[in-house]
């Protein structure tokens, strides 16, 4: 099964709303809407869910809000319930960002949905010296911190270890640059971001395949 996220804002086959959230995905070519609409709810929206379907893109769309658990049909009937992930507040200004920088457009669409804490829910890991690092997230992170937002719920992540591990190798970079809070990073355009933030995870995966 093909399962595409699309990370445009502009997409005319998604609301608005869908594609701020990040919760547009073509399976097999056709679009699936994940609307958020709690801190652990989404409406699934689709032409045919099977259940095949719904658990591969369920899993996707989890890969980024691992804190959503409850999945409902545009009727309101559950489709899927998975265990509840525990989540507690911090201070954004504790978190270690494992990101250089964000992109200003994205920060704008974002910032259509962040009020509180209760909108800015983070997966985190515990780095070998005891800070929590963000897996994700730096965005919401760091726009709510421009609205005002003091706080963020942040969940302990069950990413594998393999991700875990170039986490930590992006935060070494991350201090090497002096970036140890999520107001260090910079604020790119979108074009700017491509180039000093895509180019770079894409040189950097290049020379690690390579050592392999």
């Amino acid at each position: 099964m093909d399962i595409q996220r699309i990370d445009g804002y502009t997409d005319p086959r998604f609301s608005r709303e869908v594609l701020y959230q990040h919760g547009a995905f073509l399976v097999d070519g056709a679009p699936w809407s994940f609307r958020i609409i709690s801190d652990h709810e989404a409406v699934v929206e689709a032409e045919r869910i099977s259940g095949e379907a719904l658990a591969e893109a369920v899993a996707d769309f989890r890969f980024y809000t691992e804190h959503i658990t409850r999945f409902y049909d545009t009727a309101g009937r559950l489709l899927m319930e998975l265990p509840p992930v525990a989540r507690r507040e911090v201070e954004i200004g504790c978190l270690q960002p494992s990101q250089f920088s964000v992109d200003r457009e994205k920060c704008e669409a974002v910032g259509h949905f962040i009020r509180s804490a209760a909108d800015v829910v983070i997966p985190t890991m515990t780095l070998a010296d005891g800070t929590l690092c963000t897996l994700d997230g730096h965005t919401r992170l760091y726009e709510a911190l421009r609205r005002g937002v003091r706080t963020a719920m942040v969940f302990d992540s069950s990413q594998p270890d393999e991700l875990r591990a170039v986490t930590a190798e992006f935060v070494r970079e991350a201090r090497r640059r002096g970036i140890y809070h999520i107001q260090d990073m910079a604020l790119y355009s979108p074009e700017e971001q491509s180039e000093k933030w895509h180019d770079w995870c894409d040189a950097f995966f290049a020379a690690r395949q390579e050592a392999e």
